[in-house]
Formats: C-alpha cells, sequence, structure tokens
C-alpha cells in the first residue's frame, strides 16, 4: 500500500476524483514501497507566482508520475479554450506538464529518475486519438480510470515513459534504461527535498476537536436506519462492536420523546448507564439507565443489602421485587423502550421486568432492541441468546448495522481478524490511522508494568489528555494499572474508572467498560486466548479505541494469536 503524505485528506475541500484516486492509492496492495504526495504546494512554479500538483507518485524502479484530477464530468475543447464543466479553463495537460517542471527545477540535484505525467478525468470520457501535445497513455478518463487498478495505470505510464527515454538519444547522458532509478533511498531524499521533516505535530486541542467531529460526521449516517425502523414497531438492531448502535439508541430515543412518547433507555453496563444519563439530560420524557439502577427504584422500600452480592440476587430476587411493584401501578410507564447492549440482557427475569414496563408488552408494544448477539455475551448468568426475546415477539422487524464507524480502519482490522469476526464490517467511515497497532508480549509482569509505562508515557506525549486513554484488563484488583499505582511515580497519574478525575488515568475490567469507548486504549493482562470467553473479552478490549490502540498478552499467548490472526494451525 502507498504512504500518503498528508496521511489524510480533507473531505470538505478534496474534489470526488481526488478522493478515490487518494483511497486507491492508499489502499492498493500492489503498490508496497511506493510513497505520494497529496496536494503537493509549489512555491516556486515555472509560469505562476505558486502552484499546486495534486498528486505526485513515487515508484521504486520505474520513476515519478505526477497526476492532475478532473472531476467534471463534462469536458470539451474549442481551438483556443478548454471548458471544463461548462468553464473556461487552462489545459489540464499543461497545467500537469508545468507542475512536473516545477518540481525537477526543485531536485535538479537529484540525477537519473525519469519523470512524466498524466491526466486523469476520473468521471467523463476523454478520447482525442493523435493528440500532438500529450502522449496517448497520458490521458486516462473515466472508463480506463475505472476498468484497472490504480497501480496499473500508474505503472503503465511509468513504463512508457522509460519506453520513450529509452528511444530518445538525448537521453543518454543521464538515463540508464536498464537502472532501477529511484531506488527507495532515491525516493527517501526526493521526498526530504521536496518536504523536509519537521518535528512540528498536530497540537493536542486541535486533534482533539478533529477527531470530534471526524466521529460526528461519519456517525450522522446511521440516521438513515433511524427513519427506517421508525416505521416499525418493534425492531431487532444488530451490530458488531463500533457500528454505531448506542448512537441510534439515543437518538432514536430523542425522536420518539420529541413526539411525547416517555421513553425508558437501558443497558446492562453501569457505566454505560451513566453515560447514557449524561447524554440524555436535556430529553426530560427519556428515563436512562442501567437495568439494575432501574429495577431498584422501582422498588419502595428497604433492600436486602446483605444479599446484593449474590449472583442469585441481580438475576432473580430483585427482577422479581420490582416486578411485582410495576404491576402493583395501574398502567404501565412507558410507551417505548430502547435497550442498548441488548445481548446481556436476555435473561426471563429481566425481560419480564421490561415486558411489565411497556404499554402492550413485547408483545403489542414499541421497542428497539440493539446488541451484538454473536460476540458480545460475556456475563456468565445464564443468557438464553436472542430467542427468548423472539419467543415473546415473533413479528419483530430485523435491521443491521454493518460499517465500523467508531475505529480507524487499522483498528477495525485488526479487531476483525483478531476476533476472527464474521461476517466483517462492510466498510470503514473515518480515515485511516498515522500508526500501527502495536501488539506487544511480556515474559514476567515486571516486564509488563515496564511496557504499560512505556506506553502511557508515549501516549502523553503525543498530546493525549488522561481522559482521553483507557486501561483495560480481564482483571480488577491484579491488573497491571492498579499494581502501577503501587509505584511512586504513578501513584496520583492512575485511579480507577469510577474515581478517576481530569488528572488521571482510568483504568478498569473490560466488563466495565463494556459499550463504552476513548481514544486511546491499552489492553493488558491476557495470558490465555484460548477459549471462547477469553476470545469474547478480547473482541470487546481490542474494539474500545477509536485512535490508538496498545495490547499487552503474554508470552504464551504467541502461538493462539499467530494461529488466529495468521491462520497459522501449527
Amino acid at each position: 500500500m502507498t504512504k500518503m503524505i498528508p496521511a489524510h485528506f480533507d473531505p470538505e475541500g478534496t474534489s470526488p476524483g481526488e478522493r478515490e484516486v487518494f483511497e486507491r492509492l492508499r489502499d492498493d496492495p500492489a503498490t508496497n514501497n511506493w510513497v505520494a504526495f497529496h496536494s503537493l504546494h509549489i512555491a516556486q512554479h515555472v509560469s505562476q507566482l505558486k502552484g499546486e500538483a495534486d498528486f505526485v507518485v513515487f515508484v521504486p524502479g520505474q520513476g515519478v508520475l505526477v497526476i492532475e484530477v478532473k472531476s467534471h464530468t463534462h469536458v470539451s475543447r474549442t481551438h483556443d479554450d478548454w471548458l471544463l464543466g461548462g468553464k473556461k479553463k487552462k489545459s489540464p495537460f499543461t497545467q500537469a506538464e508545468e507542475a512536473m517542471h516545477s518540481i525537477k527545477r526543485k531536485v535538479t540535484g537529484i540525477r537519473g529518475v525519469p519523470f512524466t505525467y498524466a491526466v486523469y478525468f476520473t468521471h467523463a470520457r476523454f478520447s482525442v486519438p493523435d493528440a500532438p501535445e500529450w502522449q496517448t497513455w497520458q490521458a486516462i478518463d473515466t472508463v480506463a480510470f475505472h476498468r484497472r487498478s490504480i497501480s496499473q495505470l500508474v505503472l503503465s505510464s511509468l513504463k512508457n515513459n522509460r519506453k520513450l527515454h529509452t528511444d530518445a538519444p538525448s537521453t543518454d547522458a543521464w538515463f540508464d534504461p536498464n537502472g532501477a532509478e529511484p531506488t527507495p533511498d532515491t525516493i527517501a531524499r526526493l521526498v526530504s527535498t521536496l518536504r523536509p521533516v519537521f518535528d512540528f505535530c498536530e497540537p493536542p486541542k486541535i486533534r482533539r476537536q478533529r477527531r470530534h467531529e471526524e466521529v460526528s460526521h461519519f456517525t450522522a449516517e446511521q440516521y438513515a436506519l433511524i427513519d427506517t425502523i421508525s416505521d416499525n414497531p418493534r425492531c431487532i438492531v444488530k451490530g458488531a462492536a463500533g457500528t454505531g448502535k448506542t448512537f441510534v439508541a439515543v437518538e432514536a430515543a430523542r425522536r420518539y420523546a420529541a413526539e411525547g412518547k416517555r421513553v425508558l433507555l437501558c443497558c446492562f453496563n453501569k457505566l454505560l448507564g451513566e453515560w447514557l444519563v449524561e447524554a440524555t439530560q436535556d430529553m426530560p420524557d427519556v428515563t436512562a439507565s442501567h437495568l439494575h439502577s432501574y429495577m431498584r427504584k422501582t422498588v419502595k422500600g428497604p433492600l436486602d443489602k446483605g444479599a446484593s452480592d449474590d449472583q442469585e440476587y441481580f438475576t432473580e430476587i430483585l427482577p422479581e421485587r420490582a416486578l411485582t411493584h410495576i404491576l402493583d401501578e395501574p398502567m404501565a410507564p412507558y410507551d417505548l423502550l430502547v435497550i442498548d447492549e441488548a445481548q446481556d440482557l436476555m435473561l426471563d427475569s429481566y425481560l419480564d421486568v421490561l415486558d411489565a414496563s411497556l404499554r402492550g408488552g413485547l408483545g403489542s408494544g414499541s421497542w428497539l432492541f440493539f446488541g451484538d448477539f454473536t460476540n458480545q455475551a460475556i456475563y456468565n448468568s445464564g443468557h438464553h441468546g436472542l430467542g427468548v426475546l423472539t419467543s415473546r415477539a415473533p413479528h419483530a422487524a430485523y435491521f443491521k448495522l454493518s460499517k465500523n464507524c467508531r475505529n480507524t480502519p487499522d483498528i477495525a482490522q485488526y479487531v476483525e481478524i483478531s476476533s476472527n469476526l464474521e461476517p466483517g464490517y462492510n466498510g470503514y467511515l473515518r480515515p485511516r490511522g498515522e500508526r500501527r497497532i502495536q501488539h506487544e508480549y511480556w515474559s514476567t509482569e515486571a516486564d509488563q508494568l515496564e511496557l504499560l509505562a512505556q506506553h502511557l508515557i508515549r501516549l502523553k506525549s503525543e498530546g493525549y489528555a488522561p481522559t482521553e486513554i483507557a486501561v483495560i484488563s480481564p482483571h480488577s484488583d491484579r491488573s497491571a494499572a492498579a499494581a502501577l499505582t503501587k509505584q511512586p511515580r504513578w501513584s496520583r497519574k492512575l485511579a480507577p474508572f469510577r474515581e478517576a478525575g481530569t488528572s488521571s488515568i482510568p483504568y478498569g475490567t473490560i466488563h466495565s467498560f463494556k459499550g463504552l469507548d476513548a481514544p486511546a486504549v491499552i489492553v493488558t493482562d491476557f495470558a490465555s486466548i484460548g477459549t471462547r470467553h477469553d476470545e469474547a473479552l478480547f473482541y470487546i478490549a481490542s474494539s474500545r479505541a477509536r485512535d490508538d490502540l496498545s495490547v499487552l498478552t503474554h508470552e504464551s499467548t504467541r502461538h493462539d494469536f499467530q494461529r488466529i490472526v495468521l491462520g497459522d494451525a501449527s
């Protein structure tokens, strides 16, 4: 895949054709070791005060191609003028050629590299036989552009250019047709000359704003689902981690509340429930809660606190008491249920409470259940799966969210592979990140603590605020983060989720962080990945990271990860 400089494009200021060229260069597997500039600013242009090259592509052993991209759907030329989209424009071939010569003038000290240019008409037909001003292979119209891969198109232009130089005696002094220029070292020199390396970084405040706008923009695409499910009274929405289920759940609750309906927005996880309360604080007709808090509030009178640590209390005693009090009311309190992370609530005792809370019940009332019903049920409390719900409401409508809108594509792909996610995501809505996932192995607890400290220091140096980092583990008191707090340097810099303020990095269990996410996540303490429960926990943990994922697992897991990630059956 091509290394793109910069790694992202501005979605607002980039034409459709440039976006497609950028993405195809970035993602083409046949472009390993290629480098490409996008929107390279040319301060010293050969014919004007300044200019810009849409793309400059460096291909080892072949040459450098300057690409001018035109996204217009209609292209024509009179004897004197080019008309692009009905407006008079400069010849795109002249633009590309002048940009090429401007770049060559900047790198005159680097010899032996063949340069050429091409114009990509990404949305229009273009065929001018035997044109005297350009070579046929320098014009790529929409048919050729979509018929061949981007690597084939670029290589064809560069190989034709090399043949042109080989047949021209005037190039003998500098061009070797059997040579390997540009070599990787030459490309590095060219890149450094055209855009020197600086240590300046994107300011943390701007980076945070960009990440927030990025996620908000892309999750807005989930509105289409909300418009669809509004026509169905009972809906089950399936989606893997990161597909925007919680976003859609909150927005659906808001829309229904705006119609005057009383909405219960509920989940299993306590931290997620608190987040839902905060997200809906300006919605008076929405009651947001995690299920056990909701059940406690319905019980009038004292609770048997002595039993509150018993699994039976949560799955049988408390639901039975809540159900009794709800049934004593003259009518069900809610017109609509919106349930997030529903896979964790598939118990008859829980569904009995929800059924009694809804006008018309689960069989005839209005509800939306959002869940990852194949990958995330990790609570060992006898869950029966989706069948326990569909047996009560056999005529529910089914919908699916399949595009990942939380994680960068690198992280999403890591989640797909390491968790054997089947089916995988049907696309990624965020731009590709600038770094790869870091998966490291440790042999001793001391090794793990050292790795954890190194990643925390790295994230701080990269501008992440403490509240933008989460350290999650299968364990609670025995976690690496808890152990690190015993070191004087870290005693005040880390705190459990429920105690962390704005100056402390929060840590806790994967269970407690379920349904939530963070810009940067460090996963620790996996000493095994061999059981389905381990794999489910790892899937949840790794999918929490929006932008930066670090994974620290014991050396004993290396073979299992090779088996899972690499498909190595040995």
